[in-house]
């Protein structure tokens, strides 16, 4: 499969769409398609046409997280470097290690520093890399059909990619330990419950509501309050009051210097729906 294919990238009605392309390895990454996905998250979150980014799996599988098939074969892979920096193509055998996380960490932060609005849409299994990328996400919808699996603990690592400090901060620390430590599987209705995801939804009825939930945020809300809210929801949990509220207020000083706030008033007072411009 040609590398553009691994990750399709459609835009509509300020919508990016963000589609892992592997339907027949479940959306498995390998090195070129993770650098590719993070590129594409990078392009959306750069496009002023873009006010929401929607990410999902093509086939039956959202994302069976990492192509173990990738460890230990000495293969060489240009497609992440290439994605990240016009680089040589990075190799790797047995010791994996240091290639590992100098190749595949770098673009992890890109769901959650783009300052747009993110939605995982989680059409079905959703393991290991795959389950922490949708935590990344600032919101998300599961499929009836979708599995849950943190399966590091059963593969001999510790959380990886940040789901450390993720999972405790969405679900509680108790919770978030039992998830890790038992590597358990779990459907979108126990997700649900613990917090993780939105709803849980038919799967036919999964990518209508995700895309009708996405096109009325970026048609109804401000895209600089959008970033300026999304800021103030990760980095709540780090800040004191004090500093959040301070915070809060000088960023509402400068939006209400933007043509956005002023059509914010206007569209309420004339009760229309508002024409926002991003400035």
């Amino acid at each position: 499969m040609a590398d553009e294919a691994l990750i399709l990238n459609t835009v509509e009605a300020g919508v990016a769409t963000l589609t892992f392309n592997r339907p027949d390895k479940m959306n498995a990454l390998t090195p070129e398609m993770l650098g590719l996905f993070f590129r594409e998250v990078r392009k959306a979150a750069a496009d002023p046409e873009v006010r929401v980014i929607v990410v999902t799996g093509a086939g039956r599988g959202f994302c069976a997280g990492m192509d173990l098939a990738v460890i230990g074969t000495g293969r060489s892979d240009s497609g992440l470097a290439a994605a990240e920096a016009d680089a040589p193509a990075p190799q790797w055998g047995d010791d994996i290690g240091p290639s590992l996380k100098r190749h595949f960490s770098a673009g992890w932060n890109a769901l959650i520093t783009s300052r747009k609005p993110t939605i995982a849409a989680i059409n079905g299994p959703a393991f290991g890399w795959g389950f922490i990328l949708s935590l990344h996400c600032d919101v998300r919808f599961a499929a009836r059909s979708a599995i849950f699996n943190c399966t590091f603990a059963r593969l001999g690592v510790p959380g990886e990619k940040g789901v450390g400090w993720l999972l405790p901060r969405l679900i509680g620390t108790a919770r978030a330990a039992d998830l890790l430590y038992t590597a358990r599987r779990f459907d979108g209705v126990e997700a649900e419950r613990l917090g993780l995801v939105n709803a849980v939804l038919d799967d036919a009825a999964l990518m209508p509501h995700a895309t009708e939930y996405a096109r009325a945020i970026a048609a109804n809300a401000a895209p600089r309050a959008l970033a300026a809210m999304k800021a103030q929801i990760w980095t709540a949990a780090d800040d004191d009051y004090d500093s959040a509220f301070a915070a809060a207020n000088l960023e509402q000083d400068r939006c209400v210097k933007t043509e956005d706030f002023r059509e914010g008033l206007s569209s309420y007072k004339e009760k229309r729906p508002p024409k926002f411009s991003g400035r």
